[in-house]
């Protein structure tokens, strides 16, 4: 019979579920600001072109903060780092340690080509400005495929944690932040300019 390792977790694995689980819900918003913003550019041309100058520099500082904490959540090998990969090997660790290894939580698999990128964005332009740097490219559809599995591998994690604290990130939890998010953005452009 299985016991029970995580009535509750230690405070310091406590705040690093808490900060990665804001992370990744934060990165879920910025995919739902970054598809209004869209909408606006194909749907409402006229309403994002009054405000195209600040428009521009919010899309891109959301596409630098999505990328950079996708980053810093997975890719960042920095000892001090609170990543996804060190929370699932602390929480194996306790499993381990309570003879549940065969509850382990492996590692997810990201495309290679894309881990690459994101990589060596976050070194070149994300972090330093690289004054050599190439024009590597990474699709938004290719940081949410990230981002998804990264959501997975957490949730999966948080499944064999018996800490009422601590919950996954569910469709309904990015569903309701989406659509808060969308709404108010949509109506923030809508308002009819005063004069």
């Amino acid at each position: 019979m299985d016991k029970n390792i995580f009535e509750n977790l230690d405070n310091q694995t406590y705040r690093n579920y808490n900060e990665l689980y804001d992370m990744i819900l934060q990165c879920y918003r910025n995919i739902s600001i970054l598809n209004v913003y869209k909408e606006l550019q194909t749907e409402k041309t006229e309403t994002y072109n009054m405000y195209s100058n600040i428009s521009n520099h919010i899309i891109r500082l959301v596409q630098k903060d999505l990328a950079l904490t996708i980053w810093k959540m997975y890719f960042d090998t920095n000892t001090k780092a609170n990543t996804i990969p060190k929370f699932r090997n602390t929480i194996n660790k306790r499993l381990r340690e309570f003879d549940n290894g065969h509850k382990k939580i492996y590692k997810s698999k990201f495309n290679a080509d894309t881990k690459k990128k994101l990589e060596c964005m976050r070194m070149k332009f994300l972090a330093h400005t690289d004054m050599t740097r190439s024009n590597n490219r990474i699709e938004i559809s290719d940081l949410m495929e990230i981002l998804d599995t990264m959501c997975n591998e957490f949730n999966n994690i948080c499944s064999v944690i018996e800490d009422e604290r601590v919950n996954g990130i569910t469709d309904v939890n990015i569903g309701f932040q989406n659509m808060i998010y969308q709404a108010e953005l949509l109506t923030l452009y809508s308002k009819e300019q005063v004069n």
